[in-house]
């Protein structure tokens, strides 16, 4: 199986003689003979399976809603997608679309039952167009008989839908819905983009702001600085040290132990020092 596509599936079809046939997944119930593609796995008891699985349904599920596989496993519902084919078929590299209608020469076509729609998987071109019949390259089909004319109605034409594929089995969304999914996705994913890079700046600049606060502050000092020359005194208290210095009209006044200012009002005040036993005194 290829998939290049959440919703579409390229799986051989038995009834087309293994040619590969698309199917894209539908969310409804499955019917008895479809094929299914698990998307919630909730595995209870029976044998594990995981989501990607595909399965075939054998019969549906009376007492819950679910349906039974042909491998035995019960499926909830809500587990599956159902696998609904299309007209779609890959054969080598070419994606063709089978189509009903009458061949003309040089076509290629695949023998098909009237009824049934099932085909022996064999691929020939019509050589000529006749009133009731086409002639096609002789071959041998399954049961070893040899063919070289099929009658209209008994084969499909199959009608090319690109020039050539770039790989092998890479299916094409099969309508404009999935483009436009794709197309929600990827603006979803931009708007994502775009709100984390908002907040990033919005980040980066209160940072900023920050930090311009923050060097306003350590130039303050500078600011401390002009006024203990001209102060008659100035207490520096060194923030998270545990340590002061005290100047006298611009000096720094060595050796103190201890300070105690009492003040009594905002224009009278006194200053005590004491003083270790070593050092001038003021």
């Amino acid at each position: 199986m290829t998939e290049t596509n959440a919703k579409i599936h390229v799986l051989a079809d038995e009834t087309l003689g293994g040619i590969k046939r698309e199917y894209v997944e539908v969310d409804r119930k499955a019917e008895v003979g479809e094929k299914i593609v698990i998307v919630d796995a909730d595995a209870q008891c029976e044998e594990p399976y995981n989501n990607g699985d595909i399965f075939e349904t054998e019969r549906l599920l009376g007492y819950i809603r679910g349906i039974k596989t042909t491998c035995h496993r019960d499926i909830h519902d809500f587990e599956y997608h159902v696998l609904e084919p299309t007209d779609i078929v890959h054969i080598d590299t070419q994606r063709y679309e089978l189509t009903d209608r009458k061949a003309e020469e040089g076509e290629k076509v695949v023998h098909v039952d009237k009824d049934g729609g099932e085909s022996d998987g064999i691929v020939t071109e019509v050589t000529s167009v006749g009133i009731s019949m086409v002639d096609v390259a002789g071959y041998e089909d399954s049961d070893g008989e040899y063919v070289c004319g099929i009658s209209h109605g008994y084969y499909r034409v199959l009608v090319p839908v690109e020039t050539e594929t770039a790989e092998a089995d890479e299916p094409q969304p099969v309508d404009a819905v999935f483009a436009i999914g794709n197309v929600a996705r990827e603006v979803a994913k931009l708007k994502r983009t775009v709100e984390r890079l908002e907040n990033e700046i919005d980040t980066l600049h209160k940072d900023n702001r920050t930090l311009g606060e923050e060097l306003a502050r350590l130039k303050e000092p500078a600011k401390s600085e002009s006024i203990i020359g001209i102060a008659p005194f100035v207490l520096v208290i060194h923030e998270g040290r545990g340590e002061f210095d005290v100047y006298q009209r611009g000096k720094k006044i060595e050796n103190i132990s201890r300070l105690e200012i009492e003040a009594y009002s905002r224009l009278s005040s006194s200053i005590n020092l004491e003083f270790n036993d070593v050092g001038e005194r003021p």
